[in-house]
């Protein structure tokens, strides 16, 4: 169900590194759907072991008091266990703090097991170990009080930044802070049983703090009602013997500890996707990092012993072997940089999530004030955090038509457009994607606003005067955070020159920005462009036709407007592209067209993603994934790119480079529901089902939403186990829509409603052969694995597209041993 051309609309449908325990679904207004934080109010999620008790899951109200002393400011987020709040000291003026509500009773032992962890815990007085401060009780309401912080978690800045792994001078500060806080703890008898890189936080005055110590290891024990010792596990980063259910000692922390450093180095996880446990059975070494000596690799992989007796004895004694020839290092701030700032973290509590989720149990709170999507600057209590984007960040606001005529607001649009992909192609700039930046036509907003929901520092605004052949063009670049001007221009031009304009503008906002540009500036911006007045208008006029894209004439439209455009310029290779993407996914001019485009110009992006596009529809991944690649090189700005880059990556097994692509894309294009919908498709191939609702619910609270979206979460849901959400989302959506049918096909049959799910499936079976691989998913859940294998092999010799999610389809696992199952995956031959 994923891949977009790379305008217009969607052309065909559509355990990693553990998340925080605290994302959740997104708001109606506001979310930030990034791992690294938390969704400050509530669209719906499933809720894991709720109390029977009503009044102990009820949330609280903006305003309400507990005990008579804390009021609630506003919702911070939501897990399985319980509900964070921000609330303020009423006894003390200024004194903030987050508190976690649980929404399970507790038994009086287990309320006395959970105070004796926190009062432990509180005696480990250290500069790298955040506080927390006491367990309360108000009537039938349990919460637990915590320290307020600024800060980043590791898990978020290896997603944002450091996907791929950081340098050693960058990760060696932080290294030492936790071993630090490590070895203190086990000086004082204190075992961690949950290091994590979502436990680890770096603040924004440069220190590195370690959260949750020691209530892993009480809530393994009869903390909760229906609880069981592996769920107070993150499987990913838990020794064997925390696997198998052992006591905990000082060599698990390491090991854990050695697995966050593996990750924090390489941006992979020491033994893939496979658990401590998996990876002994299958004998899997650990491979070297080539970033570090030999003595190094062998202290790490001392550290990673699968037996703790062959373990690392000490944190001392990791560190020591770690140090050996380490390259000087700075403090974090360098790794950071000033996006951190932004950012407000809260010590969160113990969080209960399905096993297959690996959610973390006990995390933190993050919450981004300027994060991938922030559609609203304010909170709905009037609290407003500090506001601090990226500073090479932009938007670029559709410029306004004042030429008194509605017909030529293709023009002023194509122009900004334009503008926009010129500033797109600089790395050194991050410029927020067309759908959100267009999302604010017609309303008039000021500048403040547009900078908040789109979490730029910048905003460059301006107006367009056609009159005849001669135009003028206002620009004005305005600082985000103070609202002051920061440079404007007029420019009158013959409408020959309006194709320099583009240059002029972009090098001044360039300049404006004090970016230093590498290379010749006109030939990035011009890439792929034309000289040709005639031509550029007529390649306007289609990509506005292209941009609607609502039935088969606007596709007739822009296909003949990106026609003309190449027959007043025949090497106008963006005209090229783009055609090519207009043209069937399987049509052989979509492949002539993309590779004439990247003939005249090889460093365009754009002609490699279209070239990309045609190779996935003919389910040649090899090629897909060497255009993908190269076109993400060209453009790591553009969002389109980032999207298609990341469905591919999870598809074919890359799930961390994948989502954490998704991801930039709805940083960059937040407002865009084609962002939400492929990062939902991201996390639910990823099987991480909790998150991938929280997706969908936020493309369902955009306006207009993707029509899959109800389908889409109800599969999430499906996938959870929740089948009466399921059935409740799916029901929601179009009836005609295939997502729709495929999940009321399966929910119903789950539900015992056979003749229903029977008659969802006859409808897709009546729409045609194209729906071969839906069919199959929908038999293989059912148990019905003969049908579902004819239906496979029927759409691999159709070269049904849909063929390109089988690798990572989850629907399908019940599929995976049968010897025809594996025939198809091989002849398909999906990348390594």
């Amino acid at each position: 169900m994923l891949g977009l051309p790379l305008r217009g609309p969607r052309m065909s449908k559509e355990r990693d590194r553990s998340p925080l325990s605290t994302e959740l679904p997104p708001p109606a207004i506001e979310v930030d759907p990034h791992p690294s934080g938390c969704w400050t109010s509530g669209l719906e999620v499933p809720r894991l072991h709720k109390s029977a008790d009503a009044a102990a899951g009820d949330r609280l109200a903006i305003g309400q008091m507990l005990s008579g002393r804390y009021r609630i400011e506003r919702e911070l987020g939501e897990g399985g266990m319980g509900v964070v709040y921000l609330v303020s000291d009423q006894q003390v003026v200024g004194e903030t703090f987050a508190v976690k509500v649980l929404k399970e009773v507790l038994d009086p032992q287990a309320l006395q097991l959970l105070r004796e962890e926190v009062r432990q815990t509180r005696k480990l007085s250290h500069p790298n170990i955040v506080d927390m401060h006491s367990v309360n009780v108000d009537g039938k309401r349990l919460y637990v009080l915590m320290e307020y912080l600024e800060g980043k978690t590791l898990n978020a800045l290896l997603d944002e930044e450091f996907g791929r792994g950081m340098p050693f001078s960058h990760g060696w500060p932080i290294i030492e802070d936790v071993g630090a806080a490590l070895g203190y703890a086990h000086d004082h008898n204190v075992i961690h049983s949950d290091l994590k890189p979502a436990n680890v936080l770096l603040t924004s005055s440069g220190r590195t703090k370690l959260l949750d110590f020691g209530i892993a290891r009480v809530s393994r024990g009869p903390l909760l009602h229906k609880r069981s010792g592996t769920r107070a596990l993150t499987p990913a980063y838990a020794s064997c013997e925390m696997l198998k259910g052992e006591e905990a000692d000082r060599r698990d922390d390491i090991y854990s500890f050695a697995c966050v450093i593996y990750e924090m180095l390489s941006g992979e996880r020491p033994f893939g996707e496979l658990n401590a446990l998996e990876a002994r059975d299958a004998g899997t070494r650990v491979p070297p990092l080539a970033l570090l000596s030999r003595a190094q690799n062998e202290a790490l992989a001392q550290a990673l012993a699968l037996d703790r007796e062959a373990r690392t004895a000490s944190v001392e004694q990791l560190l020591a072997g770690l140090g050996t020839d380490k390259a000087p290092g700075g403090r974090r701030n360098a790794v950071l940089g000033p996006a951190i700032i932004a950012t407000v973290a809260v010590l969160g509590f113990t969080y209960l999530a399905l096993d297959k989720l690996w959610i973390s149990k006990r995390s933190v709170v993050v919450q981004p004030v300027a994060s991938e999507a922030q559609p609203s600057a304010s909170r709905a209590s009037g609290t407003q955090a500090t506001f601090s984007p990226p500073p090479h960040s932009i938007a670029v606001l559709p410029f306004v038509n004042m030429s008194g005529d509605p017909s030529q607001e293709y023009f002023s649009d194509g122009l900004t457009e334009e503008l926009l992909n010129s500033l797109s192609r600089f790395n050194e700039l991050q410029v927020a994607a067309r759908t959100s930046s267009f999302s604010f036509q017609g309303e008039h907003p000021d500048i403040a606003t547009v900078a908040h929901r789109l979490n730029v520092a910048s905003v460059l605004e301006g107006s367009v005067r056609r009159s005849g052949h001669t135009v003028r063009v206002t620009a004005q670049l305005n600082n985000g955070v103070t609202g002051f001007r920061l440079w404007s221009q007029t420019y009158d031009r013959d409408l020959g020159d309006v194709l320099k304009l583009q240059t002029e503008i972009a090098a001044a906002v360039a300049g404006a920005l004090k970016i230093t540009l590498l290379g010749d500036v006109a030939e990035k911006i011009e890439l792929g462009g034309t000289r040709s007045p005639a031509a550029f208008d007529a390649y306007l006029r289609a990509s506005k036709r292209h941009e609607l894209g609502h039935d088969p004439k606007d596709y007739e439209t822009a296909i003949a407007g990106y026609s003309e455009a190449i027959r007043l310029d025949p090497d106008y290779a963006l005209a090229f592209a783009y055609r090519s993407l207009m043209w069937n996914r399987g049509d052989g001019r979509a492949l002539a067209d993309a590779r004439q485009a990247i003939a005249l110009a090889p460093e365009l992006a754009e002609g490699h993603l279209a070239l990309a596009m045609f190779f996935q529809s003919r389910l040649d991944f090899a090629n897909a994934k060497a255009e993908l690649e190269r076109g993400i090189t060209l453009a790591p700005g553009n969002a389109t790119a980032l999207r298609m880059y990341g469905q591919f990556a999870v598809m074919t097994g890359h799930t961390d480079a994948g989502i954490s692509a998704a991801r930039r894309a709805v940083r960059l294009d937040p407002l865009n529901p084609i962002s939400h919908y492929e990062l939902w498709g991201s996390l639910y191939y990823a099987r991480r089902y909790a998150e991938s609702v929280a997706a969908a619910s936020y493309v369902l609270a955009l306006n207009p939403p993707e029509p899959d979206s109800p389908g889409l979460r109800g599969l999430a849901y499906y996938s959870l186990g929740d089948f009466q959400n399921s059935r409740a989302s799916c029901e929601a959506g179009r009836p005609d829509n295939d997502s729709t049918q495929t999940c009321l096909a399966l929910t119903y049959h789950r539900l015992g409603r056979y003749t229903d799910a029977e008659a969802q499936l006859t409808k897709l079976k009546a729409a045609g052969a194209r729906w071969a691989y839906e069919c199959a998913r929908i038999y293989a859940q059912w148990g019905n694995r003969p049908q579902a294998l004819e239906y496979l092999e029927w759409a691999l010799r159709l070269h049904n597209p849909d063929l390109r999610r089988l690798k990572a389809d989850p629907l399908m696992d019940p599929l995976r041993n049968e010897p025809r199952f594996q025939a198809i995956e091989r002849a398909l031959k999906f990348p390594d």
